[in-house]
């Protein structure tokens, strides 16, 4: 193949010759054939071009293939040395056509020559014509100021009269001058008519007056007689060189003819070289071309040549990285099989810092059976029943505020039961969960307590483990066991403020707030070990019911406002009579300890408020006159307190209408539970005043143990408003 394409390249290179030197025989026929086998072998030469470059292309895909798969390098050899022979005869063929062109160069010189001569015959042909327009102009000049003939023959005229005047002025001027000398002799003859020669004196000033005048016309006459003849000697030397150039031009002017067509013979003989001049060119660009292709072969082996040396060394490296590569599988596997047991020990050391989040929590037997109630009186009655079979004694309105205050959690988050210790203030949501079958979980609060972890547990480092308290393990087992769904759980914060309540419950109480608007979740502090999201949340259900025990002595901590507005508060007085726990035990303990309420059921009980009823009117009312005396005291409340309040009257059992016994407890238990602890510390002495008008509307209420326990606190401390909590009357 190598071989065919040097014959094809030197076929061509010969038609390329033959064209060249048909061109230098000189005749116009041999030129125009030339010419025409010029352009016939630069067209084929072309079309073979574009099949050499394909066959090129095609051979280098192939010696690529062969160089890749590393075979027949000895061929190739073959073939190099080939093209090496080829590209010698090129080489030769180049030499032949370097000689042509010193041949082309000459007739080059020689049509260089003829376009100088062109060149010099415009320029004089360009000299007579800017010559010819120059008299042009002039002529066009002198024609300008050439004056009218008419005008002159006028100006003749006028000289002509002009004399014929002047030659009468000198006859009378002789005559007057004869009179004069008669006049001076009648004078000198006659003096005593001296009148007489008094007139004719003046008619003689007059006449030299006269005589003057015609003096001026006459030397103005003269002047202009003087610029008529410049101007005729002017006009005859323009017309007798308006001659002279008209000749001039009718000499001149076969020459012009003869240069136009000089101009037009040399033009057509350059039209007719330029086809000649252009196939040189293309005779040319094609020699350089051809030097060009040959410089590109060369380099085309020498790229092959180091490409075969190149992809020897690329075997040899492919080895070396081969076993580079096996080595570094070998240690990818094995750091893959390292990676695989941390990721063990990772997900070993996960489920063992959960572990004690999984240690079994709730009641062995769980409740089976649905309460069987029809309605949420029977239901309180019935516990009610369960109470006093325990021995215990609660005022059936702390029942109802406590029932209720669970039923609003989702604005009121937390119930706080308080007063002195032995009142039974813990065993009432005890009694509460066995009566529902609902979990209990209690958590007894310690004086060291200062941080969310004291309620929400810790990770310890140092074991590697996640240290829950009984919350949290409650909220992580109620998630995973579907046994627990739809069913109620009490957490019991016991003695809740030996500790100050805002530093372990504030976080905890705002994410119990938000139970209402959105899911809540609380955070597993799991340090940092590798778990998803899902692990590391524990959500805070709805049927999670959060209660706090508080003993009101020395040793306890005040609550703030903000767990004030967040809570509804129970106060426990002391007992009107003290008895014995057996004394109390009359009735038989009936409760079905296999039944349990169920959350659905419990949240039918809880109604949402009727803006348009007459509840919220007088509610309303109540409030915003309550508001604006608190406010004039320094403790007003706002949106949220008045929305709770709401909710809790609107829920208390019973209440139906304003004029009910029902409404009055629950507005009262407000008062007591959210808006007069407000009050404390307020000087009784300077809001006397104050005071005196929301006694008033505590009168308005008309709840014995609430205008009680306000008189109370208006007797207070050191003059201060001393607010002991609503206590109601034993049953």
């Amino acid at each position: 193949m190598r071989y065919s394409l040097g014959l094809f390249v030197v076929s061509s290179l010969t038609l390329v010759l033959g064209g060249v030197l048909s061109l230098t025989s000189g005749t116009n026929g041999a030129l125009l054939g030339s010419a025409t086998g010029a352009i016939l072998g630069v067209s084929i030469v072309g079309q073979q071009k574009d099949k050499r470059i394909i066959q090129i292309e095609s051979e280098l895909r192939q010696l690529q293939v062969q160089i890749d798969q590393g075979k027949e390098l000895k061929s190739l050899g073959t073939q190099i040395s080939l093209c090496r022979e080829n590209l010698k005869d090129l080489k030769t063929k180049v030499e032949d056509l370097r000689k042509e062109e010193k041949n082309l160069a000459a007739i080059k010189g020689k049509f260089t020559e003829q376009r100088a001569q062109l060149q010099e015959i415009e320029k004089h042909r360009d000299t007579l014509v800017q010559e010819k327009q120059d008299l042009e102009n002039r002529i066009a000049i002198i024609n300008q100021q050439r004056p009218d003939l008419s005008t002159l023959e006028k100006l003749h005229q006028q000289t002509a009269q002009f004399q014929l005047d002047k030659s009468d002025l000198e006859g009378q001027l002789a005559a007057l001058k004869s009179q004069v000398e008669n006049l001076i002799e009648i004078k000198n003859n006659l003096k005593n008519i001296e009148l007489e020669a008094t007139t004719k004196q003046s008619q003689l000033n007059f006449l030299n007056i006269q005589v003057a005048e015609l003096q001026s016309q006459t030397q103005q006459l003269e002047q202009q007689t003087a610029k008529l003849e410049l101007l005729r000697a002017t006009y005859d030397g323009l017309f007798t060189e308006k001659q002279n150039f008209e000749t001039r031009l009718e000499q001149i002017k076969p020459e012009i003819y003869r240069l136009e067509a000089e101009k037009n013979r040399i033009l057509q003989e350059i039209l007719a070289r330029q086809s000649d001049y252009e196939k040189v060119q293309k005779y040319r660009e094609e020699l350089n071309s051809l030097e060009l292709e040959v410089k590109n072969k060369s380099s085309e082996i020498r790229k092959l040549q180091r490409n075969i040396d190149h992809l020897k060394n690329s075997e040899s490296k492919l080895e070396e990285q081969n076993s580079q590569l096996q080595q570094r599988k070998d240690s990818l596997e094995a750091e893959i099989r390292r990676l695989k047991g941390e990721i063990q020990e990772i997900e070993s050391s996960a489920k063992l810092a959960l572990q004690s989040l999984k240690e079994k929590l709730w009641n062995e037997k769980l409740p089976t059976n649905r309460l069987d109630i029809s309605n949420e009186t029977e239901f309180l009655s019935g516990f009610v029943k369960y109470i006093q079979s325990t021995g215990l004694n609660f005022s059936r309105r702390v029942i109802n505020a406590f029932h209720t205050s669970l039923k609003v959690q989702d604005i009121s988050a937390l119930v706080i039961l308080a007063g002195i210790s032995g009142t039974g203030k813990s065993q009432l949501p005890q009694r509460y969960a066995e009566y529902i079958g609902a979990q209990l979980l209690v958590l007894p609060v310690q004086p060291r307590w200062d941080s969310p972890q004291d309620l929400q547990g810790f990770y310890n480092y140092v074991e590697k483990k996640f240290k829950p308290t009984t919350l949290m393990q409650g909220l992580y087992q109620y998630k995973t066991d579907e046994g627990m769904q739809d069913r109620i759980v009490i957490v019991l914060l016991d003695e809740m403020n030996l500790a100050r309540v805002e530093y372990y419950f504030s976080d905890f109480l705002s994410k119990l707030e938000t139970r209402r608007h959105k899911e809540t979740y609380l955070d597993i502090d799991v340090g940092s070990l590798s778990l998803p999201q899902s692990e590391r949340q524990l959500k805070i259900p709805h049927e999670f019911l959060f209660v706090g025990t508080m003993n009101e002595d020395e040793t306890t901590q005040s609550l703030s406002d903000k767990v004030l507005d967040r809570s509804n508060v129970l106060t426990f007085g002391k007992p009107q009579n003290l008895n014995l726990l057996q004394e109390n035990q009359r009735i038989s303990n009936s409760h079905n300890y296999s039944s349990y309420l169920p959350y659905s059921d419990f949240r039918k009980w809880i109604k949402i408020p009727d803006p348009n009823s007459m509840i919220i009117d007088r509610l309303q009312d109540i409030l915003n006159r309550t508001n604006n005396l608190m406010e004039s005291m320094g403790h007003p409340f706002a949106h949220r307190v008045y929305q709770a309040i709401i909710q809790y009257v609107v829920n208390y059992p019973g209440v139906e209408e304003i004029d009910s016994p029902a409404f009055k407890f629950a507005i009262a238990d407000q008062f007591g539970q959210k808006l007069l602890p407000k009050l404390r510390g307020v000087m009784v002495d300077e809001m006397n005043k104050e005071l005196d008008e929301l006694d008033g509307i505590i009168t308005e209420i008309d709840d014995n143990p609430l205008i009680l326990a306000f008189k109370k606190a208006r007797l207070g401390r050191y003059g201060q408003f001393y607010w002991q909590g609503l206590v109601y009357q034993d049953e």
